[in-house]
């Protein structure tokens, strides 16, 4: 009789240190669970952040290439003909201050 009880201490001892050892464990994945989220949330954040970074960057990425356009056609280098240079075109008319 004494064998067996000293198994099923031995069991009892064996099976609260399993126990402890797999409650360990559940409490570290858990944190760690936390952390991940955590982490999640602030990458969303960062990639919303720099979709709308993208974004203004390719509307200012346009806005450029349409005054490129402009800047090499002919209209523009009339308009800076008549600020810079004080030229006029065919159909203006020129008012002149009498002296």
């Amino acid at each position: 009789m004494v064998k067996r009880r000293r198994r099923k201490s031995g069991n009892r001892s064996g099976m609260a240190v399993i126990a402890s050892v797999v409650l360990v464990f559940c409490v570290v994945l858990m944190y760690n669970s936390v952390q991940l989220n955590e982490r999640l949330t602030e990458n969303k954040a960062t990639v919303e952040s720099l979709q709308g970074q993208i974004e203004e960057q390719t509307e200012l990425k346009e806005a450029l290439k349409e005054k490129e356009e402009y800047m090499q056609s002919d209209e523009y280098f009339k308009e800076l003909a008549r600020e810079k240079l004080g030229l006029a075109g065919e159909n203006d008319i020129i008012f002149k201050k009498s002296e």
